[in-house]
């Protein structure tokens, strides 16, 4: 038996797939860029070690239920309500898949992988899904992945974002939104049981994108909006052009609304139990004055300033192009006129972005851009301009959503849901994203509009413009890629290593082994208090720029303050500890009054302190008969409290054991008469409490600490952390206290699955009994 390979056959299928091999290309050249970090160690860049953190206890203890308690970080939190919960559930869903073969570690690392991949592979899926153009499509997924020089750590959502600051979440919801919106637009031009499958995928990733991303989920809600309505539109538009009948089939015109409204629906659903108690409580226990990512007008400049001038000509080239598509002399005029005075609405925010009137502007281009692209069949780069300046209107903030028209003064902050609690200049990534796309689509439109030309020539004149074209492609490619290289690792060990993991810094050995002594040394009922390394420690001093301290209670298991988590949750001002502020109080004040330190470490049963600033080092010293030094290691003094002060205590008896485990926690006491016992723990709704057998009332109490707090953006007066308290009988008891967290949500989203799964099983057998209807009738 003899094996041919038939040359034609496969010249066929590469010249009809080969976009699919090069976004193979595309991925792997990016897996090749960051594969050092898969070297041993972590990586250390700012959040990391909580992004690793919390993905270890959610793959361990809160999977797939992702709502629990931690009782080991911030006086304990909800796990999984105010942050991040998308990246965690990935982490957790790649460790799982693995039956537990690799560690969590290398589980963080392959979901920081697929998350430095996924925008580049969504956008291919979007330009394709929008425009079918194949080369748009392979540029936009190039130009996601590659790392440029004027790319910004802080707002473009890149590899130095999710390096260096740890942020990757973010590119994790933005490669989900870019997703979404291309499902979306397979969506509205599928039918039956394909149009099911595709409504319930994209209403899963917009779900899915609001639990990686609060923002980005709000984004891509926006420009669903915007993609819903601007297909419906079209539709009404061809209709009317063609017939002058606008309510001719009017159902099947206005088939991407109702698409729109149930993936809306369905996303919704599939999110209640998450958004629901976010909701219930983001006022009480989520509302404090800190990290607003509230930039102004400078958000506009920070995107433009993300793109270089090439990309920039590219996207307003994409922009001509699209708009001069129009098939008509009128259409083409009107596209023309909406398409100008959108870019002279950006070019005067360019040239005047603090006068007052960003904020309308941008709503006008956005508008224009939006009306722009239904009159013309090339409208790809119009509707996504249209999208990306919506959301650059979002990040810039409340300082543009007040805005004087004409003898009317507008402010938008009463109408947009959240307005004050937004993270408004995260928005603007998702928009450099779009941009993106846009740009790729303006290089290549023209160049397959030569392709379509050339291909008629013959001889020598042929071969000179196919070698033209690919000599161009290749250009670009290289403009790109040689940045890229030189600031990844794809050339090592030949270049310099810029992906290094903690192991990397010779300081990281400190770190450790303090870590290793607060885990052997130290008792399980009280607090380590950590001071944040992140501000004040980092590679000057051969150690991580990181929170690299928030470790030790993955490794430890025991209960630990500070470290540096940059929340806004109600313990914020006292577990922040990344500069000057320690509980919400200058460090020089504690250095002049190492007795108040003291107060507060009683109240908040803190016994073990972990500092390096020399104030606070003196200060301690001096007061020997508050606190005694334990061991020095480095630049690291650790110290105790004369009297160890405990997390939960009891007023007249004894406390026998605590065992402080995720969602639980469990206490042993004996009393010689009816007393209280005091847990300093935030009281939270979700616990409950038995007394031995019997059910138990958890009271509420609050600290005797300032309650002036200083944080980073201001100032909280009257702040008020409540703990727990039970009243407990006299003799020797169990109290065990169970966080478990049902509320409605829980139950919607329950039924949304339900009817998800109904709406697909019904669309099957009725696609079933349309083929056997069809092939009967053809029988007959």
């Amino acid at each position: 038996m003899t094996f041919k390979i038939d040359a034609k056959k496969l010249r066929k299928i590469f010249l009809q797939y080969w976009d699919l091999t090069a976004l193979a290309f595309v991925l792997l050249f990016g897996a090749l860029s960051v594969r050092t970090i898969f070297r041993p160690g972590i990586l250390p860049g700012w959040d990391n070690p909580e992004h690793l953190v919390c993905s270890y206890f959610t793959a361990k203890y809160f999977y797939p239920n992702i709502l629990g308690w931690d009782p080991y970080n911030n006086f304990g939190w909800v796990f999984n309500q105010y942050y991040n919960p998308g990246a965690y559930i990935l982490v957790a869903t790649i460790h799982n898949l693995f039956l537990g073969t690799i560690d969590i570690n290398t589980a963080y690392k392959l979901g920081f992988l697929l998350t430095y991949l996924l925008p580049g592979f969504a956008a291919y899926w979007l330009v394709k899904s929008l425009s079918g153009n194949k080369l748009g499509a392979v540029l936009a997924a190039f130009l996601c992945i590659v790392v440029m020089p004027q790319e910004s750590e802080w707002f473009d959502a890149g590899l130095k974002q999710m390096y260096i600051v740890g942020m990757w979440p973010q590119r994790l919801g933005i490669g989900l939104a870019l997703l979404a919106l291309a499902l979306m637009t397979y969506t509205i031009r599928s039918k039956g049981l394909k149009w099911s499958l595709l409504l319930s995928a994209t209403a899963s990733l917009t779900a899915f994108t609001l639990l990686s991303h609060p923002m980005m989920g709000i984004g891509l809600a926006l420009l669903l909006v915007l993609f819903g309505l601007n297909f419906s539109l079209r539709n009404l538009y061809a209709s009317f052009i063609e017939t002058r009948k606008l309510f001719q089939k009017i159902a099947e015109k206005l088939r991407p609304l109702y698409t729109l409204i149930l993936v809306g629906s369905l996303a919704l659903g599939f999110t209640a139990f998450w958004t629901i108690p976010l909701l219930e409580t983001n006022t009480t226990y989520h509302s404090l004055p800190t990290i607003t990512w509230r930039t102004g007008p400078w958000a506009f400049m920070e995107v433009f300033g993300s793109l270089d001038p090439l990309l920039i000509t590219l996207l307003s080239l994409g922009v001509v192009i699209s708009t001069i598509s129009a098939e008509t002399q009128q259409d083409k005029v009107l596209a023309i006129i909406l398409a100008a005075s959108g870019i002279l609405m950006v070019l005067l925010c360019l040239a005047s972005p603090y006068d007052g009137y960003m904020g309308m502007r941008l709503i006008y281009a956005s508008l224009t851009f939006f009306l722009a692209a239904l009159i013309v069949p090339e409208h790809a780069p119009l509707l996504l301009a249209s999208g990306a300046f919506a959301l650059i209107f979002l990040a810039t903030g409340p300082e543009t959503y007040t805005f004087q028209l004409l003898w009317l003064k507008v402010d938008l902050t009463k109408i947009i849901p959240f307005s004050k609690s937004l993270g408004f200049s995260k928005f603007a990534g998702l928009a450099r994203y779009l941009m993106l796309t846009i740009s790729a689509l303006g290089f290549a439109i023209p160049l397959e509009k030569i392709y379509t030309n050339i291909k008629g020539l013959k001889g020598g004149t042929a071969q000179i413009s196919y070698l033209l074209l690919g000599l161009s492609i290749l250009i670009l490619l290289n403009f790109y890629a040689t940045p890229h290289i030189q600031l990844t690792d794809f050339n090592y060990p030949i270049s310099e290593l810029h992906l290094k993991l903690d192991e990397d810094f010779p300081g990281t050995v400190y770190l450790q082994k303090v870590i290793a002594w607060v885990g052997s040394n130290t008792t399980d009922n009280t607090y380590i208090f950590y001071q944040d390394t992140l501000t004040k420690l980092g590679d000057w001093n051969n150690l991580p720029v990181s929170h690299y301290f928030y470790l030790s209670s993955w490794i430890t298991r025991k209960p630990q303050v500070g470290a540096g988590f940059g929340t806004r949750y109600i313990t914020h001002p006292l577990a922040n500890t990344e500069s000057d502020l320690l509980f919400g109080q200058p460090i020089g004040w504690y250095e002049a009054h190492p007795e108040k330190l003291y107060k507060i470490l009683e109240e908040l049963g803190i016994s073990y302190l972990v500092v390096f600033d020399p104030r606070l080092i003196v200060a301690m010293k001096m007061r020997r008969d508050l606190f005694k030094l334990q061991t020095r290691i480095g630049q690291f003094y650790i110290f105790k409290t004369k009297k160890e002060f405990n997390i939960v205590t009891i007023e007249d008896g004894k406390i026998e054991q605590v065992t402080f485990e995720p969602n639980k926690i469990t206490i042993k006491y004996t009393a010689n008469k009816d007393t209280t016992i005091k847990i300093r723990q935030v009281k939270y709704p979700g616990w409950t409490a038995r007394l031995d057998a019997s059910k138990a009332e958890i009271e509420e109490y609050y600290p005797d600490i300032p309650s002036i707090i200083a944080v980073m953006g201001g100032v909280v007066m009257n702040y008020k952390v409540p703990f727990m308290q039970i009243k407990a009988p006299a003799g020797s008891h169990t109290i065990i206290l169970e966080y478990n967290r049902i509320t409605i949500g829980n139950t919607i989203f329950l039924c949304t699955l339900i009817v998800t799964i109904l709406l697909n099983i019904i669309m099957y057998y009725n696609a079933k009994r349309r083929e056997k209807e069809r092939k009967q009738s053809q029988k007959e």
